[in-house]
């Protein structure tokens, strides 16, 4: 079959800052091995053209759904196997592949530069397969890792009351935590009835506080090491908490300063992530509502992680205020609803006010609002 595509490349190191900048329509030129679900999601929405990627796009590691997704998106996606001359700058250039050569245009000519390998669905199942091979000692050095460093770091987690306390406001109160995983914004977008009616403050760990400003929210609290978050949202009004290495080094922290913001320092270990739950749990958060965020091997995997240590003490600590509602947009079945549900519209309405669990609030305020805002 002869396969033909042409556009504009834009080129860049680092996936999550190239998707703030290309335009739709043209074909991203990325430097990402094993191309995770978050960036995935990132590059659809800008309806890239195509992706080209400088490394592998899926090594057959291990198991991840990042091109699977992509393909099933009508988005072709290449790696570059063959490069002739790497002297060649792509970025901003016009390229074409046809077959599986790549040509960049260079002084109204052009020029073969390289041999590139697409990907197909039955190839990326195939890479499944292979995967599987290599779980179990995968597996096994991931759990390893992530008990040596759990032990190292525990001390940590039982010092809540000699470490500054930046959420002292959550005393009591419920509060939702949203982090840049994987469908968050669909996740966000399904509790946002409930968010907005029960006036719950919101945590965005790094780069979520731009993705819930594209959905016109500005969250309370920012926290992480921001390099992921833009100049207007670090002015937005949040309150800014740099997330620092322990000995107080912070380039993050230094960029917020630069700008002549206020922004307090935070040296801790694990991810923004799992400081922002412990923080929020040292606090005295009545509840934590996870949107986003991150839990299993292959999730950590994808971040370039070989453990989760501090999110294994984190998530032992604090896992029963926690409610981890990844994936809930896919309870929404708009399109299919069952007519048999809008007679105990009223039943879940007076449940909603009796009930006294946090929990079962939430879930009945989702439900409610699927029945009766939904078209």
């Amino acid at each position: 079959m002869n396969w033909f595509l042409s556009g504009v490349c834009y080129e860049g190191q680092i996936t999550k800052d190239l998707v703030k900048v290309i335009p739709k329509r043209s074909i991203a030129m990325l430097h990402h091995e094993d191309i995770d679900c978050t960036a995935t999601d990132a590059l659809i929405a800008k309806k890239v053209k195509a992706v080209l990627n400088v490394k592998r796009s899926m090594t057959g590691r291990y198991d991840h759904n990042g091109v699977l997704e992509l393909l099933e998106a009508q988005i072709p996606v290449y790696d570059i196997v063959e490069m002739y001359d790497r002297r060649i700058k792509f970025h901003l250039k016009n390229i074409k592949i046809v077959n599986l050569d790549l040509f960049v245009l260079d002084n109204d000519h052009w020029v073969k530069v390289a041999k590139v390998f697409r990907y197909t669905i039955k190839w990326v199942y195939e890479l499944k397969k292979i995967s599987s091979y290599h779980l179990t000692e995968l597996y096994k050095d991931f759990v390893s890792n992530s008990i040596t460093y759990a032990k190292k770091e525990l001390a940590d987690f039982l010092n809540d009351s000699s470490i500054y306390q930046p959420f002292v406001e959550l005393d009591g109160k419920e509060v939702v935590i949203v982090v840049r995983g994987s469908k968050y914004k669909k996740d966000f977008l399904t509790l946002l009835p409930t968010i907005k009616t029960k006036k719950l403050p919101i945590i965005a760990v790094d780069g979520a506080a731009d993705g819930l400003a594209e959905l016109g929210i500005i969250p309370n609290y920012i926290i992480g090491d921001m390099d992921s978050v833009s100049e207007k949202l670090l002015k937005s009004g949040a309150k800014l908490i740099a997330h620092c290495y322990l000995d107080g080094n912070s380039p993050g922290f230094e960029r917020v300063c630069k700008l002549g913001l206020q922004c307090e320092k935070l040296p801790f270990v694990g991810t923004s992530e799992d400081v922002a739950i412990i923080f929020s749990y040292w606090a005295n958060a009545k509840v934590i509502y996870l949107v986003g965020g991150h839990a299993s091997m292959n999730e950590f995997l994808e971040k370039g992680r070989k453990g989760m240590g501090a999110t294994l003490l984190t998530r032992m600590q604090a896992g029963h205020r926690i409610v981890d509602l990844k994936g809930i947009h896919q309870l929404e079945q708009k399109n299919n609803r069952i007519l048999p549900l809008f007679p105990i519209a009223g039943s879940l309405a007076a449940l909603l006010f009796i009930t006294s669990s946090s929990k079962i609030q939430l879930l009945l305020m989702i439900l409610w609002n699927w029945i009766t805002v939904g078209g």
